[in-house]
């Protein structure tokens, strides 16, 4: 059964390890973007979002990660 994720993160390195391993266990539709303060323009966090088999390894990056589902969690 394929999954959608969608995580938040302010941790670049992780982000990038967490994109990396999607893409190398087969997620599809892989996307990382970053989000800034409107005003200020400020690095904010990074947005991961990909699809993927419930049984992925990627699923097992993020439990480990510092990865919330929800941007006030971070």
């Amino acid at each position: 059964m394929k999954v959608t994720v969608d995580v938040y993160t302010k941790d670049i390195d992780a982000a990038l390890a967490a994109f990396k391993v999607a893409i190398e266990s087969g997620a599809t539709d892989v996307r990382l973007s970053s989000n800034e303060d409107w005003d200020t323009k400020e690095f904010e966090n990074l947005n991961l979002m990909f699809e993927a088999e419930h049984t992925s390894e990627a699923f097992t990056v993020l439990d480990n990660g510092p990865f919330a589902k929800d941007v006030d969690d971070l």
